[in-house]
């Protein structure tokens, strides 16, 4: 395998090899987080739990303005 994984000084086979990898890397990622997901027994959240993310109606997101130029 070569060292380095600059683009520019690989070789399309090596590029291919490079991106192979990855997608590999990220499918045994999420296969592993399907089967710890599945494993691991579902919590009930309960309405009047505190951690709950509620917004109210009366809140709202103010954004200031980005000077021109």
């Amino acid at each position: 395998m070569n060292v380095t994984t600059d683009p520019e000084s690989m070789t399309p086979e090596e590029r291919r090899r490079e991106v192979a990898s990855i997608l590999a890397r990220g499918l045994l990622r999420r296969v592993c987080m399907n089967k710890t997901a599945a494993s691991s027994p579902q919590k009930e959240i309960s309405k009047e739990s505190k951690s709950d993310l509620d917004l109210s109606a009366e809140k709202r997101l103010h954004v200031a303005r980005r000077p021109a130029g």
